[in-house]
């Protein structure tokens, strides 16, 4: 799919100008089928806290493999949206993913983050009213993947999720000993085309007064550059990478809203902003191979920025096999 830079421009501005309204559908809107049944009734789920590198040790909750082998069954480790909480991981909140361990998979789950962008950042956001500054990458390069290997959890999958998508690439290509592959949800991999900072600036301050300008200082700076996929394609051959997005177009997992106009206006945000993940994931679909990318996609015809969507692509990839050896 070739994309003209007039068309992303165009697309990327009319979200710039929805931001107010549209940030929420950043973490995505709604509820699929969630886990459900508490942590004594999953007989493999345990949760440990971990190295924060100077933020608060992060909690990380997991569901070992059932059945099998721990040690050669694959890992799956969902990141969060821009709105993660410190209570429970977003995809097992939202959605059924952690009944993978029911079926040979181990399954992992941080929590917390908001509007980190899974980084290092230089400093606390005091607008946030921050004591700390994240470290995040420190955490997905050193302490968590250092907790894996010491339970067992090895073959691992990184899936970005919105907000974490473009942090997923760069991590998973940079730390190839350490996860196998990637996968971009719904993601921003162009996160310095036209327009974007803005959109991101503006999107991590509605969710918690958050300021980019304590991530990596004032924009244009040399780490967003270093953090953004496209402009990183260059070094990512032979990473094994899946992308899927879906059009904006309304399909069988609309949230419901709490009435009609909240129906629509929650539809209409998620549209606007999975039509721009689309556009940039298609993009990036486009030249990737030529970088030497081994890639899988999915592309389907409807699909918002909706936590039901997300969940089917999940059991998707799972069918395939992928995250077994993709």
């Amino acid at each position: 799919m070739s994309t003209s830079p007039r068309r992303s421009i165009r697309l990327a501005t009319m979200v710039v100008a929805l931001v107010a309204a549209i940030a929420a559908a950043l973490v995505g809107a709604g509820t699929a089928s969630a886990w459900g049944p508490p942590a004594n009734q999953a007989p493999t789920f345990r949760q440990d806290y971990i190295n924060g590198y100077g933020m608060p040790s992060p909690l990380i909750r997991t569901w070992a493999a059932q059945g099998v082998d721990r040690t050669k069954a694959p890992t799956v480790i969902f990141l969060d949206g821009l709105r993660a909480t410190n209570d429970f991981n977003g995809w097992e909140r939202d959605s059924n993913v952690a009944y993978l361990s029911k079926h040979g998979y181990n399954v992992v789950m941080p929590v917390g983050g908001q509007s980190s962008f899974y980084a290092d950042w230089q400093r606390p956001s005091s607008s946030a009213g921050q004591k700390y500054a994240y470290r995040w990458e420190s955490v997905l390069t050193g302490s968590l993947p250092d907790y894996l290997t010491r339970r067992g959890f090895f073959n691992r999958t990184l899936v970005g999720l919105s907000m974490s998508a473009s942090q997923a690439v760069i991590v998973a290509n940079n730390n190839r000993d350490k996860y196998a592959r990637v996968v971009s949800m719904s993601g921003f991999l162009h996160t310095t085309a036209p327009t974007m900072p803005s959109l991101l600036r503006a999107a991590a301050w509605d969710s918690g007064h958050y300021n980019l300008n304590d991530m990596w200082g004032l924009y244009p700076n040399i780490d967003s550059f270093t953090h953004d996929p496209t402009l990183n394609l260059y070094k990512m051959g032979g990473l094994h990478m899946w992308i899927y997005a879906g059009t904006g177009v309304w399909g069988n997992h609309q949230p419901p809203g709490a009435n009609n106009l909240d129906f629509l206006t929650t539809g209409l945000n998620s549209t606007a902003i999975e039509s721009v993940s689309r556009e940039q994931s298609g993009t990036f679909a486009t030249i990737a191979p030529a970088a030497g990318v081994i890639l899988r996609t999915s592309f389907p015809g409807v699909g918002t920025h909706a936590w039901g969507y997300w969940q089917d692509q999940i059991w998707y990839i799972a069918s395939t096999g992928w995250f077994y050896n993709g």
